[in-house]
């Protein structure tokens, strides 16, 4: 007999599937672009300084497509309240910075010779203008069809600080699109960590009123993100006594995000709809939700 029969409510299945599904392929995703670096040093012998100089190399295809992806998962994937979601939209389209900008180029695994240059401007360009194209296109959409809900006050600073950290990146491009595509990168790279250690720690917020030991999980996560993130900033410039010190805390980086983006996982596994902790241990407790 097939799980439909046995379902009485096959469409609710079938969404709760879905939304498994697509935390799962976050995590496929981040083994995918792991293992195309992972890959590529083995085949090259060595190396790189940085995740994101592996966009010079036979990883190109891979970092940038796996890069992509998890965007715009961020982007469709819902959260359980305005404030995770702001965080979630502006992680997930600085990824797609992140994926159409490349790092400075730089001898590859140390070579003594200097790269062949390449123009990356053309494809910044047509890559990044097509992803304003498409971002203007979605928030058109999302207004026309969003639940119309009262925000609070921080919700609405959070909108407020997103919608300006964008409009900036934006207006660089308009601007100077040569200088966008030299920095960009760098910039979006940042802000991206920074969202995403703010999802954590406002899942750690939330978690509070149903698991301490959750909210413990969630706030550990967090800081080690913040922590690694100001470890990556002060590393930027090369350190002449490691020059693999950035591969490093960039990795460790996007293993505590694919750690907690498991956990929250494993949390909500059983749940047809995530909702907000508050409402979760109001439920419980036989009271109605503030």
């Amino acid at each position: 007999m097939s799980d439909d029969h046995q379902d009485p409510v096959p469409e609710r299945r079938a969404v709760r599937d879905t939304y498994r599904s697509l935390r799962i392929a976050v995590v496929a995703l981040v083994a995918l672009l792991a293992s195309a670096v992972v890959a590529q040093t083995v085949r090259s012998g060595c190396w790189e300084t940085s995740v994101s100089a592996y966009y010079w190399t036979g990883a190109h295809d891979a970092v940038v497509g796996a890069v992509c992806a998890i965007g715009v998962c961020l982007l469709v994937y819902r959260g359980t309240s305005d404030l995770e979601n702001t965080a979630l939209d502006v992680a997930g389209a600085l990824a797609l910075v992140v994926a159409f900008t490349p790092t400075a180029q730089e001898p590859s695994c140390g070579a003594a010779a200097p790269p062949v240059p390449v123009d990356v401007l053309p494809g910044v360009q047509v890559a990044v203008t097509a992803l304003l194209v498409a971002g203007a296109l979605t928030i058109l959409v999302r207004l026309v069809v969003r639940r119309r809900g009262p925000l609070t006050g921080a919700e609405r600073a959070a909108r407020l600080v997103a919608g300006a950290v964008l409009a900036v990146l934006a207006a660089l491009f308009l601007v100077d699109a040569e200088r966008f595509a030299t920095t960009a990168h760098d910039l979006a790279a940042v802000g991206l960590f920074v969202a995403t250690a703010g999802v954590v720690l406002l899942r750690a917020f939330e978690a509070r009123a149903v698991s301490a030991r959750w909210a413990a999980a969630y706030t550990v996560l967090g800081v080690a993100l913040v922590l690694t993130l100001a470890a990556v900033v002060a590393l930027r410039e090369q350190v002449p006594t490691w020059r693999h010190a950035v591969l490093v805390t960039e990795a460790v980086l996007v293993g505590l995000f694919a750690a907690s983006w498991l956990l929250q996982t494993v949390e909500l596994w059983g749940t047809d709809v995530p909702r907000p902790a508050r409402a979760t241990a109001a439920a419980r407790s036989g009271r109605r939700p503030s």
